[in-house]
């Protein structure tokens, strides 16, 4: 965040995570009080009505909140910080490239990679709630002239051709049935010796027809459609791409996923209060449990991959 936005001291400004909180709890704060508390009981007790039962299907209010408070503020999935670095230093961003990423969610990503690199960002999601949210999120936090989020349909994505120097996504591609259709508009959308970088789910040893993986897509939000590593690189080879790193990042990933839950048990533990955000994470917790089962189970791997578009032959 920009200097003093957190500041209670910025006169009399309140800070981002105030008018953060008091956002989605659905009230204003005045411009001379930074030290609000949380909406009444009154207030939470409304909000959980509306967003109804525990579930991950669909971005309830309540599930944006629980993820936030699971993986960071702005965060949906759990891509600590380190991990965001092994995705984006290679890629050499800097003010003057133009980057966009795919599956911005609520925008906490988009937010990292313009305050780490002084850059501009153009963030694409399917969902349409986290893309409202993740503008007005952007806006509070003063990002919104470098950061911008467009609407899309990753089964027929259509960018502006050459609109962008880098492309990154993290476990955003995975229900895209169309792969090959995907990589090609992502490769259309880069300027000559543009780089593509994304890590994602991809099958190991079985097919989607596998009991328990059929089990497992069957409970995903969103229907995964996966393919394992070789041919993912043999569609990104015939979209025009040259791909250099294929890295086996499983065990990482697992990690911080389960760093991610311990982190917020021990927070609960000493005293931090969830209220009624504490089902909605164990119910987050279900669908990312059943996912690190399919880790073990040795059906689902993770990887990173390196691709980039060749130079324009004159």
């Amino acid at each position: 965040m920009n200097a003093g936005m957190d500041d209670p001291e910025t006169g009399g400004k309140p800070s981002f995570k105030s008018r953060l909180k008091a956002w989605w709890n659905g009230y204003e704060i005045e411009a001379q009080d930074s030290t609000v508390e949380p909406a009444t009981e009154e207030a939470e007790r409304a909000a959980v009505a509306e967003d109804g039962p525990p579930t991950v299907k669909g971005w309830s209010l309540s599930r944006q909140r629980s993820v936030v408070t699971l993986f960071g503020e702005g965060m949906t999935r759990c891509i600590p910080d380190d991990t965001k670095m092994k995705l984006t230093k290679p890629l050499g961003i800097n003010k003057k490239l133009s980057v966009a990423e795919l599956g911005a969610g609520l925008g906490g990503f988009a937010h990292w990679v313009s305050k780490e690199y002084d850059a501009y960002v153009t963030g694409y999601d399917q969902d349409q709630i986290l893309q409202d949210a993740a503008i007005e999120m952007t806006t509070m936090a003063g990002l919104n002239r470098k950061i911008n989020f467009f609407h899309c349909d990753f089964e027929n994505f259509g960018p502006k051709p050459r609109s962008a120097d880098v492309v990154y996504a993290s476990e955003a591609l995975f229900p895209v049935k169309n792969k090959a259709q995907c990589f090609a508009a992502i490769y259309n959308m880069l300027k000559p010796n543009g780089q593509f970088m994304m890590s994602d789910y991809m099958l190991e040893d079985a097919g989607e027809e596998t009991a328990g993986v059929k089990d497992w897509v069957a409970a995903e939000p969103l229907t995964p459609h996966l393919i394992d590593v070789q041919k993912t690189r043999k569609l990104l080879t015939d979209a025009g791409f040259e791909v250099s790193i294929a890295e086996n990042v499983t065990l990482e990933y697992k990690s911080n996923v389960l760093r991610a839950f311990a982190d917020y048990a021990t927070r609960t533990g000493n005293g931090e209060k969830s209220g009624h955000l504490h089902e909605w994470i164990l119910k987050e917790g279900e669908l990312w449990m059943r996912r690190i089962k399919m880790i073990d189970a040795g059906h689902l791997k993770v990887f990173r991959i390196y691709a980039r578009k060749g130079a324009e032959i004159k």
